[in-house]
């Protein structure tokens, strides 16, 4: 989904830096990558591909279960990005740490962001990316809701949408640079001037995999005080607005 939407497996505006962190150096064996909270593990056996010199580490809560054998110089680890980083990897151990879509599960964020300073080479790559709990419209305005209720949430959620600013409150000392982007993709599938080919595309599979988010959570939502018809309301609502929605939504 994401893939689609930046076109690659990173945004262009970092590639350049990408790459060079991942040349090959005289000082180590190989370039080393770290995927924290790697999923289904996809975005670590591409880049495994697309980087045959680089060891591929992805990193998760539970062991992955990936869809293909994943490349020789790759492989998977089950960890805790709150509790264990400083246990499993050693200082300067990577050259390019990537968390993408997992913010959210992050209770200590000075101590995450020191934990990935510490595990970076000199020159190396951190890559975060992460969505705001809001959309947008065509225009790119704020969409108002009104809200059935407030669930309990990460108590630093409200730092998701600071991840640039608490980088670099580390201080100028640590990184040499610090650069954000914007990156809209449409909630269903629809046409838009405002979005590429590849971010509909990404839109199209956003959509895919908002409607099977229901059925995977329905425990969590029944725990929540929530009934089972009001459930299964939520689940048909859903389907049908990403389905044919009544107004374009843009996800940042």
């Amino acid at each position: 989904m994401f893939s689609a939407g930046l076109g690659g497996l990173f945004p262009a505006p970092a590639r350049e830096d990408i790459q060079h962190a991942l040349r090959a150096l005289d000082d180590y064996s190989k370039p080393a990558i770290l995927d924290i909270g790697t999923g289904s593990g996809a975005w670590c056996m591409e880049m495994a591909r697309a980087f045959p010199n680089a060891d591929v580490v992805g990193l998760d809560l539970v062991p992955v279960k990936a869809s293909s054998v994943p490349p020789s110089n790759c492989h998977f680890e089950v960890g805790n990005a709150d509790t264990d980083l400083a246990k499993m990897y050693a200082a300067e151990s990577f050259d390019l740490v990537h968390a993408r879509s997992m913010m959210q599960g992050v209770k200590d964020f000075p101590s995450f962001f020191q934990n990935v300073w510490r595990m970076l080479r000199p020159g190396g790559v951190f890559l975060v990316m992460d969505g705001r709990f809001v959309t947008w419209d065509d225009e790119r305005q704020l969409i108002e809701y009104k809200e059935e209720g407030q669930p309990a949430r990460n108590p630093n959620m409200h730092l998701m949408y600071r991840i640039t600013d608490c980088v670099r409150g580390m201080g100028d000392e640590v990184w040499k640079k610090v650069d954000s982007f914007d990156l809209y993709l449409p909630v269903g599938d629809f046409d838009s001037e405002t979005i590429s080919p590849g971010q509909r595309l990404g839109g199209r599979l956003f959509a895919q995999s908002l409607s099977m988010l229901p059925d995977s959570i329905r425990p969590m939502l029944l725990s929540s005080s929530l009934k089972p018809e009001e459930v299964d309301r939520l689940t048909v609502e859903l389907k049908e607005e990403l389905k044919e929605p009544k107004v374009k939504q843009f996800s940042q």
